[in-house]
């Protein structure tokens, strides 16, 4: 049976919140039609016990090593059929008409490849993630220096969260947050698949960019909106490696998108910078653990 909209999950020791989002998939109108595909990275407390049990609809795909959300997800994407694609995080609650709308700015939409919706914390706060500009490295700096903050309508300073744009109303982006974004099939078929070399860092930025260069719009439609529960997902990362490859995944988009037409100074003082942020992270780090923790 053809489906609308393939749900493409990667699950790691998150059994309440996974439980939560199911719930609320459950809850979804009846159109569009919809297939959930769940790649599970081994996980260890219950949750493949709890989605045989009590979600027969959801298709596993079980992996013998966590390999990660990125090759996770394109696993999950390979085994789909539907004609739109949704990376869902499992630590968010869908809307009864989330699907629906954001399957609907899609298709009065024909150039657009990626749509995200409105995304708000528990307390019902917006996360201005889910709606980015590209990171230059003038808008990355200011943002990283809390800039934008202070100025946020300017479009230089407030670029990289787009903070000038209003919350409540649909725009075309630059990027949306990967906690949920629906993609069409088309598009992936066209682009290709998430960048595996990123480490679960940058990848939704890095797939908006890559599809925005392809021809492809991606727009931010605030008709659809989730909470997205953040740290609940299941990506677990010891501090010190998380710091690291974070700050990796910063050079390598910008040798993919920015260096070969920046100045020699311009790439020393990026290398430079992210260099200095990685230090400045990593000594946080030990301070809270050694002397904050005690």
């Amino acid at each position: 049976m053809s489906v609308d909209i393939s749900l493409c999950m990667v699950s790691y020791n998150c059994r309440e919140a996974l439980r939560d989002c199911l719930d609320s998939l459950r809850s979804s109108l009846p159109q569009p039609t919809f297939e959930i595909i769940l790649v599970d990275n081994v996980s260890k407390d219950g949750t493949l016990e709890m989605v045989k049990e009590s979600y027969p609809e959801v298709t596993i795909l079980v992996n013998n090593e966590n390999v990660g959300f990125l090759k996770g997800t394109n696993q999950a994407i390979k085994a789909s059929s539907g004609r739109y694609l949704l990376w869902l995080n499992p630590d968010t609650i869908l809307r009864p008409d989330s699907l629906l709308n954001m399957t609907e700015a899609l298709e009065k939409r024909p150039h657009a490849g990626i749509v995200g919706p409105k995304v708000l914390n528990q307390d019902g706060s917006f996360q201005p993630q889910c709606k980015r500009g590209l990171p230059t490295p003038l808008a990355s700096l200011c943002y990283m220096l809390h800039l934008d903050r202070i100025w946020p309508r300017h479009h230089t300073i407030g670029q990289y969260l787009l903070r000038y744009l209003p919350e409540d109303e649909p725009n075309l982006v630059d990027a949306v947050s990967g906690s949920c974004l629906m993609a069409r099939r088309e598009m992936v078929e066209d682009i290709g698949l998430l960048d595996e070399d990123l480490k679960q860092w940058g990848e939704d930025i890095e797939w908006c960019v890559r599809a925005k260069r392809k021809g492809w719009e991606v727009w931010y439609d605030p008709s659809s909106v989730i909470v997205h529960l953040k740290g609940k997902g299941g990506r677990h990362f010891a501090p010190y490696r998380a710091a690291r490859d974070m700050h990796s995944t910063m050079w390598l988009f910008y040798c993919k998108y920015f260096r070969t037409d920046s100045s020699a100074i311009t790439t020393l003082l990026v290398r430079g910078g992210i260099s200095a942020s990685l230090s400045l992270s990593l000594a946080r780090i030990w301070v809270g653990r050694t002397f904050l923790q005690k």
